[in-house]
């Protein structure tokens, strides 16, 4: 979504507040918030959900010079629209938006004011402060973030920073061991490889108890940390440059196997499946392969990934169909609704997998298999 920047002026944009985007800049908004929006469905459609957050730590100022919003605009857009539906009328949908830089936060309240018509139950707040600052008080539940995690309230917390440095990881995890939320963090591996000698200051107040020696054991060992609490899976996906040096991944942490199943669906809907998302040179060659093809090629590489990894985690042992479904999800690129077809289909065709038809011979996943 964007608007045009002939109308910045008249909205009271301060253009010495925003800055231009990059080509992943583009993608991962996109990805973000296509995660979003089908999150905050499935969140406002359960009984038992009252309150559905997002928690921007580094908003930026809602909006890049090229007039495309920034994630947190594009997030209250979502948010507003479904706070103008009937069926969640009784729901509140609150936005919380932090930068460290003042001038930021006023030009983002500019673009809220000059965008969109605020439904009454839709509450957007405001601070300006140091990321690490604000992750402090949402840790320590203070005055407002105490109502982020009450009974009958969701949230996801959204932490995308400029480099590895910036972000203190004890402070994420002091978040997540004590709370039931998600969380999406842009983490810069590309950073700390360049900064690790240079910079080891910086970076031992990010990491701190923890000493990797290399890219892999960073990542390994941020995942162990973040994995805590009610979170039970962490997923990362890669962005790259043209010359295929990864810049960062972007690290989702949920409590919820089907929060993982939303995500997939993300990454098929922005990448096509892609194992990463790697910036583009328009070198003027014609491709190949249509989108389409990229699409049906993927699928056919991480099917058969999927039916090599569960066959040697199970071979002999009998499994329930969500105990197949986890391991793909978890260990794969494939997304939920490629299981069945792509996965177990071919396998009891090759004879190395047994369907029980225990809930009928149609019924795929209340059954039970047994690996040939």
């Amino acid at each position: 979504m964007n608007i045009s920047p002939d109308d910045f002026e008249k909205i009271g944009i301060d253009s010495s507040a925003i800055q231009s985007k990059k080509e992943q800049t583009t993608y991962k908004i996109k990805y973000v918030t296509r995660y979003v929006r089908q999150w905050a469905i499935i969140e406002a459609g359960r009984e038992t959900i009252s309150q559905i957050n997002f928690i921007d730590c580094m908003c930026n100022a809602g909006i890049y010079e090229d007039g495309d919003f920034c994630t947190g605009m594009e997030v209250i857009h979502i948010f507003n629209k479904l706070a103008q539906d009937p069926r969640y009328a009784s729901k509140k949908f609150v936005v919380f938006l932090n930068d460290l830089r003042e001038d930021r936060i006023k030009n983002f309240i500019s673009v809220i004011d000059g965008t969109i018509k605020k439904s009454k139950n839709l509450r957007i707040f405001t601070a300006h402060a140091d990321v690490n600052d604000i992750l402090d008080d949402i840790a320590n539940a203070t005055s407002f973030h105490r109502e982020l995690f009450k009974y009958g309230s969701c949230s996801l917390l959204y932490v995308d920073p400029y480099s590895f440095g910036t972000v203190q990881i004890p402070k994420l995890h002091n978040i997540l061991k004590d709370n039931y939320c998600e969380l999406l963090f842009n983490f810069f591996t590309s950073d700390f490889n360049r900064n690790k000698n240079q910079d080891h200051g910086r970076l031992r107040r990010c990491l701190g108890d923890l000493n990797p020696k290399d890219r892999k054991q960073v990542v390994d060992d941020v995942v162990k940390v973040l994995k805590v609490g009610k979170i039970k899976y962490v997923y990362l996906y890669s962005f790259r440059t043209i010359t295929n040096a990864e810049l960062y991944q972007i690290l989702y942490a949920t409590p919820s196997l089907k929060g993982l199943k939303v995500l997939k669906e993300s990454i098929w809907d922005v990448f096509n499946g892609e194992e990463y998302h790697r910036n583009h040179c328009d070198n003027g060659q014609l491709s190949m392969f249509t989108t389409e093809d990229i699409k049906a090629l993927n699928l056919q590489e991480y099917a058969s990934e999927a039916q090599n990894i569960i066959y040697e985690a199970f071979k002999g042992k009998t499994v329930s169909y969500s105990k197949i479904e986890e391991k793909i999800l978890v260990e794969t690129m494939l997304k939920d609704s490629q299981i069945i077809k792509h996965v177990l289909k071919p396998m009891i065709t090759d004879g190395k997998l047994e369907k029980h038809n225990d809930a009928g011979k149609a019924n795929f996943t209340k059954d039970n298999y047994t690996f040939i």
